[in-house]
């Protein structure tokens, strides 16, 4: 019989488990369960989560010590009792002046906020607020603590979405006074020394540039860059400001709460982004963490792991354990192994975990006013040449243009992208010379042949332009004449196909704000805010840049999607830029898609995003909470056609 209790330790209390020799594999299962030769026991973190794996192992031969006993039942009446009865609460529960500008449930949300203890993960349907919920739970912070416990705070974000919150927290008269980060390397750092004085700021910065102020936390095998001063053993031309281990701006920088917006970015544990947030997130002094995404799988339940390590680090340790035992695997077609959902033997034991820090709030079910989505598919045609295009390079992998150019996909993947790109429209090769740090490892390069020869097989870089005739953009052009002065948003995954369009309402001398990775950002925010107030009609958008976090929008009640994404969750997010708090004036939102008769898109796009959206419902749960609701007829109705757009679109939903 197992049996287990609290051990203080130097490194912080942890649970002993002192088992039998046969029950060695069982304790192995808890995520970072660690052998003590010295006391010969296994040990454990100390977490709710350590206390539900373990009971979930050994059943009713675990006995369970004095201390842990008392520690279980304190957490359960203070923490996860609390957390959970706020947890899918829609009433109004603070009748203070303090929340008076909030909705009722966004005041649930707030609260439930502060009910979840150091971490949670707010995970709100697109529009519904999530900003001001955590902006509010902040200010009842620094109200019911002194503002040494909850400032200073760092927002890490999309880029896009920076101004957005200043604008908030200035609007919204908090106490905490934001400085975004942004500008040159010296105007960054300017900018962070003043918000080092301040005991009240709110630093804002994009998430792309956390890894640049901050060290890299580790990850299983993934190695560290070290420079010379940080190991004898490190890289001799490493300079400290690239080094992954040398102490930065953020690692010197007392931070209590850390905010993480868009948080479906640390779904990869091996990017440096991701590990850089960690190692900020993971100071000492840091009270509480924060998390904010609708969408917070992009493929399966392992995606969620990254966010969870963010803000939990002591019930989160170890992803592959915790894949091992909360994930259903698959064998796929190249021998390797597929999460393809939550594992059924172990479901309930995984949300008795994630519940007490996961709040989630659907749109239909709070947001009744808001108009009914309409998603109707514009079928288009390939044009001749542009079919035939996209035949040879599908069955021979080769194809030859109109330039006289050979268009290869030397690969499945990048045959994939090719036909994605041909389905759009017809393009154009060109090669691009090589930089001298690649020809360099060339054998032809420095001997005889010149850098810039065709011979050389390193010497240039393939890139593909699309360019016209293109029926999507056909497609487009003679539906914005029927839309008349409506106002519109234009989305594609390709910046190349936004610009491709740029240029055809350039020649029909059209207004439109742009949105792409190519527009500074103070002219984003001066496009958005043309929009916004109606100067012009048009906005173009690539998901990258504009389907995330970007407010505004819903004053459209048109959306044309000329491609979609294979990542659901930016498709998601883009939906939600038109669909959110704001756009109930509308009497309907139209969200069309344009999708090219017998291509990639109609066979393997839409299908895969079906099967994607099916493992989010598996961790967000809105169909069972909205059904147990009891919805009306007619809200059933668009839950229905909200569930079935991604299944139903590549088969023709009229």
């Amino acid at each position: 019989m197992a049996h287990a209790d609290i051990a203080v330790r130097s490194d912080g209390s942890r649970i002993n488990v002192v088992t039998q020799w046969t029950e060695k594999e069982l304790v192995r299962a808890v995520p970072s369960s660690r052998w003590d030769p010295d006391d010969r026991v296994w040990t454990v973190p100390l977490s709710w989560a350590a206390c539900l794996q373990l009971r979930g192992l050994f059943g009713d031969t675990l006995s369970v010590g004095h201390d842990l006993a008392v520690w279980s039942q304190r957490e359960l009446a203070e923490r996860i009792n609390p957390a959970l009865a706020l947890r899918e609460r829609i009433d109004r529960v603070d009748s203070s002046d303090l929340w008076s500008w909030l909705l009722d449930f966004q005041t649930a949300g707030a609260e439930w906020l502060l009910a979840a203890g150091d971490a949670a993960l707010l995970a709100d349907d697109m529009g519904l607020g999530k900003t001001i919920q955590i902006l509010a739970a902040l200010e009842a912070l620094l109200g019911r603590l002194s503002p040494e416990d909850a400032l200073p705070a760092l927002v890490i974000c999309p880029n896009g979405v920076k101004s957005g919150w200043a604008r908030e927290v200035r609007d919204r008269r908090s106490s905490a006074v934001p400085y975004v980060v942004e500008g040159g390397a010296v105007e960054r750092r300017k900018i962070l020394e003043r918000a080092r004085t301040d005991p009240h700021a709110l630093v804002i910065v994009n998430i792309e540039s956390v890894r640049l102020f901050s060290r890299l936390a580790p990850y299983g095998s993934v190695r560290l860059a070290r420079c010379r001063e940080c190991s004898t053993h490190g890289e001799q031309t490493l300079t400290p400001s690239r080094c992954e281990v040398h102490t930065k701006e953020f690692n010197r920088f007392a931070f209590k709460t850390v905010i993480v917006d868009e948080a479906h970015a640390l779904k990869d544990p091996k990017s440096k982004q991701t590990r850089a947030v960690w190692a900020v997130a993971h100071q000492t002094g840091v009270c509480r963490r924060w998390a904010l995404t609708g969408t917070p799988v992009a493929n399966h339940v392992g995606d969620l792991w990254g966010i969870m390590h963010a803000v939990a680090p002591h019930e989160y340790p170890v992803k592959s354990k915790f894949v091992d035992r909360y994930a259903l695997q698959s064998w796929n077609a190249f021998g390797g192994m597929d999460i393809v959902g939550v594992n059924p033997a172990t479901r309930e034991e995984f949300y008795r975990i994630l519940d007490p820090r996961f709040r989630r709030t659907p749109k239909h079910l709070v947001l009744t006013q808001l108009p009914t989505v309409v998603r109707p598919t514009r079928w288009v045609r390939m044009s001749a040449k542009q079919e035939r295009a996209y035949r040879e390079l599908e069955k021979r992998l080769v194809t030859r243009l109109d330039t006289g150019e050979v268009l290869l996909a030397p690969n499945q993947l990048v045959k994939g992208l090719r036909l994605l790109q041909l389905a759009s429209s017809y393009g154009d090769v060109k090669w691009v010379p090589q930089p001298l740090t690649v020809l360099s490892r060339c054998p032809c390069y420095g001997a005889g042949l010149s850098a810039h020869d065709p011979a050389c097989g390193l010497a240039f870089k393939i890139q593909v332009k699309l360019a016209e005739p293109s029926p999507k953009l056909d497609a487009v052009m003679a539906d914005l004449e029927v839309l008349g002065t409506r106002q519109v948003v234009i989305a594609a995954e390709s910046r190349q196909l936004i610009e491709l369009l740029a240029r055809r309402l350039d020649k029909s001398k059209t207004s439109y704000g742009m949105l792409t990775g190519a527009v500074p950002d103070y002219e984003r925010e001066a496009h958005r805010r043309a929009f916004v107030s109606g100067d012009v009609r048009l906005m173009l958008l690539t998901i990258g840049a504009g389907g995330t976090g970007v407010d505004g929008l819903q004053v459209a009640d048109t959306m044309l999607v000329l491609q979609r994404s294979y990542n659901m969750l930016t498709n998601l997010q883009l939906d939600g830029r038109v669909h959110r708090i704001g756009s109930e004036k509308h009497n309907s939102v139209t969200i069309v898609d344009y999708v090219t008769e017998d291509t990639i898109e109609e066979t393997t796009l839409y299908p895969r995003l079906r099967d994607k959206w099916e493992r989010l419902e598996e961790i967000n749960r809105d169909r069972a909470r909205l059904t147990a609701a009891g919805l009306s007829p007619e809200q059933r109705f668009e839950l229905d056609r909200r569930e079935n757009a991604l299944q139903n679109a590549w088969l023709g939903e009229p």
